[in-house]
Protein backbone atom coordinates (compact mmCIF):
# COMPACT_ATOMS: atom_id res chain seq x y z
CA UNK A 1 0.00 0.00 0.00
CA UNK A 2 2.92 2.65 0.63
CA UNK A 3 4.32 1.89 -2.91
CA UNK A 4 1.16 2.61 -4.12
CA UNK A 5 0.26 5.57 -2.40
CA UNK A 6 3.90 7.06 -3.14
CA UNK A 7 3.15 6.31 -7.04
CA UNK A 8 -0.12 8.26 -7.29
CA UNK A 9 0.39 11.28 -4.52
CA UNK A 10 0.71 13.29 -7.87
CA UNK A 11 -2.06 12.42 -9.98
CA UNK A 12 -4.48 12.38 -6.59
CA UNK A 13 -3.31 16.09 -5.22
CA UNK A 14 -3.54 17.46 -9.30
CA UNK A 15 -7.26 15.88 -9.45
CA UNK A 16 -7.87 16.92 -5.88
CA UNK A 17 -6.67 20.59 -6.75
CA UNK A 18 -8.38 20.92 -9.97
CA UNK A 19 -12.25 19.26 -8.60
CA UNK A 20 -11.41 21.93 -5.76
CA UNK A 21 -11.28 24.90 -7.93
CA UNK A 22 -14.17 24.04 -9.63
CA UNK A 23 -16.10 23.40 -6.77
CA UNK A 24 -14.97 27.11 -5.46
CA UNK A 25 -16.20 28.65 -9.17
CA UNK A 26 -19.60 26.66 -8.19
CA UNK A 27 -19.13 28.32 -4.49
CA UNK A 28 -18.36 31.72 -5.09
CA UNK A 29 -22.07 33.98 -5.16
CA UNK A 30 -20.84 36.75 -6.65
CA UNK A 31 -20.23 35.47 -10.14
CA UNK A 32 -23.32 36.07 -12.13
CA UNK A 33 -25.03 33.32 -13.06
CA UNK A 34 -23.89 34.12 -17.05
CA UNK A 35 -20.45 34.01 -16.19
CA UNK A 36 -20.52 30.53 -14.02
CA UNK A 37 -22.16 28.74 -16.34
CA UNK A 38 -19.54 28.48 -18.78
CA UNK A 39 -16.96 28.46 -16.87
CA UNK A 40 -18.77 24.94 -14.86
CA UNK A 41 -19.20 23.45 -18.26
CA UNK A 42 -15.98 24.16 -19.77
CA UNK A 43 -13.77 23.72 -17.16
CA UNK A 44 -12.52 20.06 -18.80
CA UNK A 45 -10.71 22.36 -20.92
CA UNK A 46 -9.42 24.99 -19.17
CA UNK A 47 -6.95 22.27 -17.38
CA UNK A 48 -5.26 21.97 -20.59
CA UNK A 49 -4.90 25.98 -20.99
CA UNK A 50 -1.74 26.62 -18.90
CA UNK A 51 -2.34 30.38 -19.27
CA UNK A 52 -5.96 30.05 -17.74
CA UNK A 53 -7.13 31.25 -14.64
CA UNK A 54 -10.12 32.64 -12.83
CA UNK A 55 -9.73 35.27 -9.82
CA UNK A 56 -12.85 33.85 -7.23
CA UNK A 57 -13.05 32.53 -3.87
CA UNK A 58 -11.36 33.79 -0.98
CA UNK A 59 -8.44 33.29 1.29
CA UNK A 60 -6.18 30.18 -0.09
CA UNK A 61 -9.09 29.25 -2.74
CA UNK A 62 -8.75 32.62 -4.43
CA UNK A 63 -5.26 31.37 -4.18
CA UNK A 64 -6.05 28.55 -5.57
CA UNK A 65 -7.82 30.02 -8.89
CA UNK A 66 -5.42 32.84 -9.34
CA UNK A 67 -2.56 30.00 -8.87
CA UNK A 68 -4.37 27.34 -11.26
CA UNK A 69 -1.37 27.47 -14.39
CA UNK A 70 0.59 25.85 -11.44
CA UNK A 71 -1.93 23.18 -11.33
CA UNK A 72 -2.77 23.12 -15.20
CA UNK A 73 1.36 22.75 -15.85
CA UNK A 74 1.34 19.72 -13.13
CA UNK A 75 -1.81 18.06 -15.20
CA UNK A 76 0.08 18.23 -18.44
CA UNK A 77 3.11 16.33 -16.90
CA UNK A 78 0.94 13.33 -15.96
CA UNK A 79 0.13 10.54 -18.53
CA UNK A 80 -2.18 10.75 -20.60
CA UNK A 81 -4.23 7.81 -18.92
CA UNK A 82 -4.29 9.77 -15.65
CA UNK A 83 -5.63 12.88 -17.60
CA UNK A 84 -8.10 11.05 -19.55
CA UNK A 85 -9.98 10.24 -15.94
CA UNK A 86 -8.93 13.59 -14.25
CA UNK A 87 -10.65 15.27 -17.53
CA UNK A 88 -13.88 12.65 -17.45
CA UNK A 89 -14.30 13.54 -14.05
CA UNK A 90 -14.18 17.05 -14.37
CA UNK A 91 -16.67 16.84 -17.34
CA UNK A 92 -19.05 15.39 -15.30
CA UNK A 93 -19.17 17.19 -12.48
CA UNK A 94 -18.46 20.58 -14.04
CA UNK A 95 -21.61 20.01 -16.00
CA UNK A 96 -23.22 18.60 -12.70
CA UNK A 97 -23.06 21.74 -11.06
CA UNK A 98 -24.53 23.79 -14.31
CA UNK A 99 -27.16 21.55 -13.39
CA UNK A 100 -28.36 22.69 -10.58
CA UNK A 101 -26.69 26.57 -10.37
CA UNK A 102 -30.29 28.11 -9.67
CA UNK A 103 -32.50 25.29 -9.37
CA UNK A 104 -33.90 24.10 -5.94
CA UNK A 105 -33.55 20.61 -4.56
CA UNK A 106 -37.04 19.53 -4.25
CA UNK A 107 -36.84 15.77 -4.04
CA UNK A 108 -34.83 12.94 -2.55
CA UNK A 109 -34.01 12.16 -6.07
CA UNK A 110 -32.71 15.62 -6.91
CA UNK A 111 -30.62 15.44 -3.66
CA UNK A 112 -28.97 12.47 -4.56
CA UNK A 113 -28.31 13.52 -8.00
CA UNK A 114 -26.64 17.00 -6.72
CA UNK A 115 -24.24 14.79 -4.08
CA UNK A 116 -23.58 12.53 -6.96
CA UNK A 117 -22.37 15.23 -9.20
CA UNK A 118 -20.52 17.05 -5.90
CA UNK A 119 -19.14 14.42 -4.31
CA UNK A 120 -20.19 10.49 -5.67
CA UNK A 121 -17.69 11.45 -8.71
CA UNK A 122 -14.83 12.14 -6.92
CA UNK A 123 -15.22 8.20 -5.78
CA UNK A 124 -15.72 7.35 -8.69
CA UNK A 125 -12.74 9.70 -10.33
CA UNK A 126 -10.48 7.77 -7.44
CA UNK A 127 -11.42 4.32 -7.92
CA UNK A 128 -10.59 5.56 -11.93
CA UNK A 129 -7.56 6.66 -11.28
CA UNK A 130 -5.98 3.41 -9.24
CA UNK A 131 -7.61 0.99 -11.87
CA UNK A 132 -5.42 3.24 -14.82
CA UNK A 133 -2.42 2.91 -12.39
CA UNK A 134 -3.11 -0.98 -13.41
CA UNK A 135 -1.68 -1.67 -9.40
CA UNK A 136 -5.77 -2.58 -8.59
CA UNK A 137 -8.09 -4.80 -8.93
CA UNK A 138 -11.88 -3.29 -9.17
CA UNK A 139 -14.53 -5.27 -7.74
CA UNK A 140 -17.55 -6.28 -9.79
CA UNK A 141 -19.39 -3.19 -7.58
CA UNK A 142 -16.81 -0.73 -7.47
CA UNK A 143 -18.80 2.07 -8.91
CA UNK A 144 -21.54 1.70 -6.65
CA UNK A 145 -19.34 1.12 -3.27
CA UNK A 146 -17.21 4.44 -5.11
CA UNK A 147 -20.41 6.90 -5.20
CA UNK A 148 -22.00 5.70 -2.13
CA UNK A 149 -19.02 7.03 -0.48
CA UNK A 150 -18.98 9.92 -2.26
CA UNK A 151 -22.74 10.53 -0.87
CA UNK A 152 -21.92 9.65 2.18
CA UNK A 153 -19.44 12.01 2.09
CA UNK A 154 -21.45 15.10 0.88
CA UNK A 155 -24.33 14.41 2.98
CA UNK A 156 -22.32 14.75 6.28
CA UNK A 157 -20.69 17.75 5.00
CA UNK A 158 -24.15 19.15 4.09
CA UNK A 159 -25.26 18.64 7.56
CA UNK A 160 -22.18 19.94 9.15
CA UNK A 161 -22.16 23.37 7.04
CA UNK A 162 -25.93 23.50 8.05
CA UNK A 163 -25.18 23.17 11.83
CA UNK A 164 -22.63 26.04 11.12
CA UNK A 165 -25.28 28.22 9.71
CA UNK A 166 -27.48 27.93 12.55
CA UNK A 167 -25.14 28.03 15.11
CA UNK A 168 -23.54 31.57 13.38
CA UNK A 169 -27.87 32.74 13.18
Amino acid sequence: MILLSMLLILEVCVFYLILRALDTVEDDTSIPMEIKLPILIDFHRHIYDPNWHFSCGTKEYKVLMDQFHHVSAAFLQLEKRYQEVIEDTTKKMGAGMAKFIGKEVETVDDYDEYCHHAAGLVGLGLSKLFLASELEILTPDWEQISNSSGLFMQKTNIIRDYLEDINEI
